[in-house]
């Protein structure tokens, strides 16, 4: 009987799953929205995507004692949000060294040798 529970908690989790990821992917793809709305319907998105994935496939709280599922996954999403924010953060300033006027380019490079 466990057994069937838990192939019916993956067969929804995988359906909804399906679900959110094809609206994601429609919202984008069919430009139902744009700018912020379209971020903000992604995010959205994301988190119920995220929510479903705890409950249905990693049994997020329908044990007796999820005390160790609990550490495990506030140190996984503690590391996710390191390496998220990190990039954001490196992404930024890589835009910001990087982005120069043509005026400026040209006259870096015409005052360097060889051109």
């Amino acid at each position: 009987m466990h057994i069937k529970k838990r192939i019916t908690s993956f067969t929804i989790g995988f359906t909804l799953s399906l679900i959110l990821t094809l609206a994601a992917y429609l919202a984008v793809v069919d430009d139902i929205f744009s700018g912020w709305v379209l971020l903000t319907v992604i995010l959205i998105i994301a988190v119920i995507q995220f929510a479903v994935q705890l409950i249905f496939f990693l049994s997020l709280g329908q044990e007796a004692k999820p005390r160790w599922k609990l550490v495990i996954f506030v140190s996984t999403l503690g590391l996710v949000l390191i390496i998220m924010l990190g990039s954001l953060w490196i992404m930024n300033h890589l835009n910001y060294n990087m982005s120069s006027s043509v005026k400026s380019i040209e006259n870096y490079t015409n005052s360097q040798d060889g051109f």
